[in-house]
């Protein structure tokens, strides 16, 4: 009886550990080229609710999959060729499904005075660069009862798309 109470009370320790974290630091990147012809996008799914999609390599916390959905802010700031953004952007693990989302704002620039010309979107060039902030909270999983703010940055030049992510959440 004593084995069974001593294997409980450990499995129960095991159980709140593996569940319960008060912080979660996000560190992640991604990389795409993307190469011609080719099908190759960032575009989300038809069943997906967003319009960039991809996957962030997170250290510690592996894959997940990102989800960007653009608000109606594009309002010009001072800054030449650059406007104020906003939106949405979720991640998903793929371990475990775990998921986080959260209001983005930010800073969208293109060189000089070319922000406000309609690149072709399956063309080479259309350089940019983004600066964003995320409010993540609203999470499950790992993520559940956790909120903190992240730095979101991408940029693209020719076929070469990169972006960092980084950032806590605690409890």
């Amino acid at each position: 009886m004593k084995t069974v109470l001593t294997l409980c009370a450990a499995l129960a320790l095991m159980t709140g550990v593996a569940t319960a974290s008060s912080s979660v630091t996000l560190g992640g990147s991604f990389f795409r080229t993307f190469k011609r012809p080719s099908t190759d996008t960032i575009r989300c799914p038809q069943s997906v609710d967003g319009n960039e999609c991809g996957v962030i390599e997170f250290a510690g916390l592996g894959p997940a999959d990102y989800v960007y959905k653009y608000g109606p802010t594009f309002e010009p700031n001072d800054q030449m060729g650059c406007f104020d953004i906003d939106g949405t952007f979720s991640i998903t693990l793929r371990s475990d499904g775990s998921s986080v989302s959260g209001p983005l704002t930010g800073v969208w620039c293109k060189p000089g005075r070319s922000g406000d010309r309609k690149g072709g979107l399956d063309s080479y060039g259309n350089p940019f660069s983004e600066s964003d902030t995320i409010a993540f909270a609203d999470g499950n999983g790992q993520f559940a009862g956790l909120r903190g703010t992240a730095d979101f940055q991408q940029s693209s030049a020719g076929a070469a798309w990169h972006g960092q992510l980084s950032g806590s959440l605690t409890s």
